[in-house]
């Protein structure tokens, strides 16, 4: 360590503590509901540890580091008591398992539920390979099970170990993309003809992987490749109970670069599109032949849409209560997400920065595409690029005006300090899923502003006394309705309610009965029941 390391370190210390301070301030003023005693305890403390830092710089080098690791322990924990926590919203994570037995996972669950976690995104169908034993697979004659789980069960030890712990699981599919094997993995050993090929690899008789990735990719043109990723989606429903099919990679790549490396080309797709159209797409150029080239394009994406509306129409109709959710990753699938709206429940838009404010715009551009009815929750990727606790617990509360929720990726690489920051800040509260129980969610979020009216804004004269009597009367109505009625006459009634709520809070403002901070909370959380309504009327999620 230099001589400048001990003086740099402690000013970062400081800064720290000033923008906790700064943070607490801000929630403070806003009304937040938190434990701001808590707060100003750890903030007091870091300041006394700095000021001791300070005071051994030149006679206890060593020293002064010490207590401003401690310093930037406490200003972390009051940056983290003065974070407000939502009661509805999801909170998952994507995990690719790697346990061995019913011990491991529930160890594993154990850590996710240190930290508030309500989903979790299970990698179920990786590099071509279920991780449980599959009768589908076995009966097509391929490998039945990843031999990382051969002799155990995993998908079910997750589901049951997970149901135990309020923990949803949801089958994460890598979709057609099916690995880096040299050999194609499983499926195309057995059925090399159903491998996707881009144009420059056109009269390969043997599956090739992609360019600069090195993924194989099914040729999903094919009806027999549809089929069988379809019945390997029921197998888990049906025989498992998951609570969610999770889709990723269900478009072929796309580039931007090279139209060479474009796909698909196969020898099936190339003669169903000549049966179709009259022309070999392998003789069009995109460039002397833009229109043709659109028709072909165009035609492998209707391909696309039309296997993930089958999908989703089959899913439902085995168990309408399984939600289905997209993690669009930036390009064709982003570009394209508008396409799924009325064959998705949730998109979870792949947000991956390394600076929490590049998440928020993400995910607003991904929400503008969608209709009506659809959830959005923000994935964003801190742990996986080891991005620390601090800017973690930043990117949770990044979108949290317009997301339903966060998944994170991924809790391989998740840290004790990492677990702790988001259970004692944002996850303190337990919460209900948005995407999961809509309906419990919204009285979730009714009965949190009941306790901020009771808890804050009355003892705090942010209202008058006669609002906060109305503000409860109203709430409690809202519950009564939701306990007592159903089906239209519910969602009907709900938002009647809604409206003429933020009627009240709009005439209360203008009379000054109650702080603008005040009605923009609970206005952004009547808007939030108002999606939450809106999706389980339109995705028949109760």
């Amino acid at each position: 360590m230099t001589e400048q390391e001990p003086a740099k370190y402690l000013d970062l210390v400081e800064k720290q503590i000033t923008d906790a301070k700064r943070i607490m301030k801000e929630n403070w003023e806003s009304y937040i509901n938190a434990p701001f005693d808590l707060a100003r305890k750890h903030l007091a403390s870091a300041d006394r540890l700095l000021e001791e830092a300070l005071m051994l710089q030149s006679a206890d080098a060593e020293g002064s580091m010490s207590k401003a690791k401690l310093a930037s322990m406490e200003a972390m924990d009051g940056y983290l008591c003065a974070l407000p926590s939502r009661s509805a919203e999801a909170r998952g994570v994507w995990y690719r398992p790697t346990e061995h037995s019913r011990e491991e996972v529930s160890r594993t669950l154990e850590r996710m539920n240190a930290a508030g976690f309500n989903e979790l995104y299970l990698e179920t169908w990786l590099w071509g390979y279920t991780i449980y034993p599959s009768s589908t697979a076995a009966a097509k004659q391929i490998e039945a099970q990843h031999p990382a789980f051969r002799g155990w069960d995993p998908l079910e030890a997750f589901v049951q170990e997970g149901e135990k712990r309020g923990i949803a699981v949801h089958a994460w599919l890598d979709g057609f993309m099916v690995g880096v094997d040299p050999t194609g993995g499983p499926v195309l050993r057995a059925y090399p003809e159903w491998s996707a090929l881009s144009r420059r690899q056109s009269d390969s008789e043997k599956p090739m992987p992609q360019l600069g990735t090195g993924y194989f990719w099914l040729d999903i043109t094919n009806p027999a490749v549809r089929q069988y990723l379809q019945d390997i989606v029921k197998e888990m429903i049906t025989n498992y109970g998951v609570a969610g099919i999770n889709l990723d990679f269900m478009r072929f790549p796309h580039t931007n670069d090279d139209w060479e490396d474009c796909y698909c080309f196969s020898t099936y797709a190339r003669e169903t599109f000549q049966r179709e159209h009259g022309m070999d797409p392998l003789h069009i150029h995109p460039e002397r032949q833009t229109e043709l080239w659109i028709t072909w394009t165009k035609w492998l994406e209707r391909i696309e849409d039309h296997f993930v509306a089958g999908l989703y129409k089959e899913i439902k109709r085995i168990s309408p209560n399984v939600i289905v959710s997209a993690a669009p990753e930036p390009g064709a699938e982003s570009d394209k997400i508008g396409n799924w709206s009325q064959h998705v429940d949730v998109v979870i838009p792949q947000a991956y920065y390394a600076n929490a404010s590049e998440v928020r715009p993400s995910v607003q551009l991904h929400k503008n595409e969608l209709l009506s009815g659809n959830l959005v929750y923000s994935g964003i990727y801190p742990m996986y690029a080891n991005l620390g606790a601090q800017e973690t617990v930043d990117q949770v509360l990044a979108a949290r005006d317009i997301d339903e929720g966060t998944v994170i990726f991924a809790f391989g690489q998740a840290t004790d300090e990492t677990i702790r920051a988001l259970r004692k800040g944002p996850w303190r509260n337990d919460a209900i899923s948005t995407g999961m129980y809509p309906l419990l969610a919204i009285q979730a979020a009714l009965k949190a502003v009941k306790l901020d009216v009771e808890q804050v804004y009355l003892p705090r004269k942010a209202v008058t006394e006669k609002v906060a009597i109305e503000l409860v009367d109203r709430l409690g109505l809202f519950l009564d309705l939701l306990h007592r009625e159903e089906g239209e006459a519910l969602y009907a009634g709900l938002d009647k309610m809604v409206e003429t709520g933020k009627q009240f809070l709009l005439k209360a403002r203008e009379e000054e009965t109650i702080h603008p901070s005040v009605v923009l909370q609970i206005s952004n959380t009547l808007t939030k029941v108002q999606e939450l309504l809106s999706y389980s009327r339109i995705k028949q999620v109760t």
